[in-house]
């Protein structure tokens, strides 16, 4: 019964005012036909370039991205024809393990203009390889070419010899040296430039996928046609000069003397071999240097190519005579103290640096006085110096001090005569002449 009537009402509330109903359904229809046409929907063909976003700190990626290949998008009519430039394609690898292996990830497209929606993307995943991005110091390979006939080739020096090599840790373990390649001239003119290196692996093969750290080596190979070798003395050369009040007291090189070779002619003009210059501006110390040898073009050093330099640096010295001021320490109050002397002349040695300032104030010596009872006192001169400035004359070198103590005033003197009769300035005097 209950069923019955519910069906009943359900039916009457479909077809009351169906007319209208119909009619509303129908507008809607008409109302979405519409926003459907207002819409263009379209394909663009690519190719979309594809970035990696929230990479991990200290990864690389090593594979080529794969680009969007087509894009489905709906987009009203006014916008037009869209092009690469209006959509951004991104691959997250936030969560990518760095392992140096393929991994399947979303590609995310987002249209520049957003009245657009995108309705499609082709492939919806690429592959990509992150991997740790390490860097490894290796040795540098010098790989020279053949020597030319009727001429000698000198020791090959490059620098540096060493290069940092950095990439993706897989391709980065394999690479075992740094290898430059030098082609001599066949008329024999010495070589002498900057050369590309190559990173290479045990097999001698070219790593790619790495970068290097300088790029390129200098190299230098002496070609000689007449070559000769001679054994010259090492020649320091310092430039500047040290910080005022301060002198070279020696200069010291470790070689002494080296072995060049070049060819005869070179060699007969050339008594010494100069070594880069040693700076030594302002200094108030010993320096110490590894520097090269400054050869001439076309003459090569045999064995060592550097020279340690020892420049030794001084205080300058001096002798001034100061007038000192007299200060007595210890001294009793209610005593008197006599000096044959209230000033004295030093003598004093040292660097110039030091008496400059001893002379920037008056200099007084103090003299130890304490517990001297009264009476005279020879006190010697014993001045306080600085560390590095000695005495080397005193004038006077003990000073004679006499203590005394303040002298008591007498009190006046009083007789009982005059106290109980004063005399009279008229009274005549006795004189013992008037006696009979």
């Amino acid at each position: 019964m209950n069923a019955g009537s519910s069906a009943r009402r359900v039916a009457r509330f479909v077809i009351h005012n169906w007319p209208l109903k119909l009619a509303a359904i129908a507008l809607a229809t008409l109302l979405y036909a519409g926003l459907v046409a207002s819409q263009d929907s379209n394909t663009y063909p690519g190719p979309i370039q594809v970035t990696a976003v929230n990479q991990p700190t200290g990864t690389v990626v090593t594979n080529q991205l794969r680009p969007v290949e087509q894009v489905r998008y709906l987009a009203p009519v006014e916008v037009g024809r869209l092009s690469a430039e209006d959509f951004r394609a991104t691959v997250d690898l936030a969560s990518v393990d760095p392992a140096g292996q393929p991994v399947s990830v979303r590609v995310d497209v987002v249209p520049t203009d957003p009245r657009v929606t995108i309705l499609e993307v082709r492939p919806r995943t690429i592959q990509v390889v992150l991997d740790q991005k390490i860097s490894v110091t290796v040795p540098v390979r010098v790989a020279r070419g053949a020597v030319p006939a009727g001429v000698d080739a000198g020791e090959t020096v490059f620098s540096p010899e060493s290069v940092t090599v950095t990439g993706p840790s897989a391709a980065v373990k394999q690479v075992v040296a740094a290898r430059v390649n030098v082609a001599l001239d066949p008329s024999g003119i010495d070589f002498d430039r900057d050369v590309e290196v190559e990173p290479i692996d045990a097999a001698g093969e070219v790593v790619q996928g790495v970068d290097v750290e300088p790029r390129t080596v200098h190299v230098i190979v002496p070609l000689f046609t007449n070559k000769e070798s001679r054994t010259l003395p090492v020649n320091p050369v310092v430039t500047g000069v040290p910080a005022p009040g301060f002198r070279i007291s020696g200069i010291e090189a470790t070689p002494l003397v080296v072995s060049v070779e070049g060819d005869a002619e070179q060699l007969t003009q050339l008594t010494q071999a100069d070594t880069a210059p040693v700076a030594i501006f302002g200094t108030t110390r010993d320096v110490t240097a590894t520097v090269a040898l400054a050869l001439p073009p076309g003459v090569v050093p045999i064995g060592a190519t550097t020279v340690t330099v020892v420049v030794r640096v001084e205080p300058v010295t001096e002798t001034r005579t100061f007038t000192a001021g007299i200060r007595l320490d210890g001294r009793e109050p209610g005593l008197l103290y006599d000096l044959s002397s209230r000033t004295v002349l030093l003598t004093l040695f040292g660097s110039s640096a030091d008496l400059d300032r001893l002379a920037a104030a008056p200099l007084v010596v103090g003299l130890n006085v304490a517990g001297l009872a009264p009476g005279p006192h020879e006190v010697p001169v014993v001045p306080s110096l600085p560390t590095g400035v000695t005495v080397a004359a005193i004038d006077p070198e003990a000073i004679t001090i006499t203590i005394s103590e303040p002298a008591t005033p007498a009190p006046p003197s009083t007789s009982p005569a005059s106290s109980t009769a004063p005399s009279s300035p008229e009274a005549p005097s006795a004189s013992p002449s008037a006696a009979p």
